[in-house]
This record gives C-alpha cells, structure tokens and sequence, in this order.
C-alpha cells in the first residue's frame, strides 16, 4: 500500500482532570493548524479516568504491544499510537510535573514499547513517531514538566520537533490561555513543526519499504 496516500494523523493525550479546561483549549489550538495542513486528529482524555500505575511486573514481553492490566485505556491508546504518525502529550503542571495520570500512563506505555523491543529484537511501536509534549502553568514547574513529557519520547526513539519557545502557556481558570498570545504562538509554529516531520518520516519509510 502507497502510505503516501493515507492521511497523516496526530493522537493527542490530555492528562488535565478538567476535560474543556486550558489543556483541552491549547490541543485545539494546535488541532486547528493540524486540520488546515489536511492532518487528521483525534483526543483521548487520560486525566479524566483512572488511569493505574505501572506494576513492574514485565508480562507485557509476552504480550503483543499489550499491557496485562487491560481494564483501563491504555491498551486501546497503544492502538491509537501505532496508527498514528504523531502524538502530543498535554497535561496541567501538578506539583512541578504532570498529573499523576499522565504519569501513569506514560510509563506503561513507555514500558508496553520498551519490552516488545526487548522480546522482539526489533522497533518498538513507538519508533520514529513525532511526539510533542506541552503543557499549562499557572506560576512554576513547567520547565520540569516539560522535561517529563520530553523524557518519554526521547526514551522510546520518537522524532521531537522544535518549535519558537518551550511548548507551555500560562492558564489557571479555563479560558485564561487565550491571553498568552505567545504561547498560543508557539503551538501553531510547533503543530507545523510536526506536520513538516511527520511528512518527512512518511516519504522516507515509503522510500525504503519500495
């Protein structure tokens, strides 16, 4: 199948508890420019369910790209991923870092991929995925967010784009980021970012799968 055919997508996670708050608003931001360059998208609410932590237990080796506790929405975000050629991962700043369901979910998925590399002695599902991390602050602890949220591409062979500043805007009640222009700007230029990478891994794996 020409790959160059089929729309390029982004999955987008929110970990805010707060389902229409900041967080949601900056995706859609980042969404809107998304849709004006034909890439289609899709939002999956992580802080809004119980999203449990990883237990260590390393049964997903056995498993195909499949965390064992599979009564949450992790396993069917794995598939979301694995169809996607980009993702975002967007959480509120919790004490000077993601919400703990963002967490939890970053490192069964991260975990989920590490092991099938490890079984299989090939890619994990995440290689050579574009991943962008951002986030809302109300006062500190972006710059220490953002490095968790990094933390997991960097980890797991993605593709990060720059962009103009750190990928974060400034927000507390729902609404509040629309008065960070530069922050709002700085998620248009990164979702072109991504566009552009994510076009440039597609052409490249349709060149060498010939």
């Amino acid at each position: 199948m020409n790959t160059l055919l089929k729309p390029l997508k982004v999955v987008a996670f929110s970990g805010s508890p707060r389902a229409r708050g900041n967080t949601y608003q900056l995706i859609q931001k980042m969404f809107q420019v998304f849709k004006k360059n034909n890439v289609e998208t899709e939002l999956v609410q992580v802080g809004t369910k119980p999203v449990k932590g990883c237990r260590g237990c390393s049964k997903c080796v056995d498993l195909d790209h499949k965390c064992v506790m599979d009564n949450d929405l992790v396993n069917s975000s794995i598939q979301k991923i694995k169809e996607a050629d980009g993702m975002i991962l967007a959480s509120p700043v919790y004490c000077a870092g993601p919400t703990g369901q963002m967490k939890c979910f970053m490192d069964r998925v991260s975990f989920v991929n590490a092991m099938a590399r490890f079984a299989n002695g090939t890619q994990g599902f995440l290689y050579h995925k574009v991943g962008a991390g951002i986030s809302v602050h109300r006062r500190g602890g972006a710059v220490n967010t953002q490095s968790q949220l990094n933390y997991f591409f960097t980890i797991s062979e993605c593709l990060i784009p720059g962009s103009t500043y750190w990928n974060f805007a400034v927000g507390m009640d729902p609404g509040d980021i629309k008065n960070d222009e530069e922050g709002i700007g700085n998620m248009v230029d990164l979702a072109n970012q991504m566009t552009y990478l994510m076009k440039l891994v597609r052409q490249d794996r349709e060149k060498f799968e010939k």
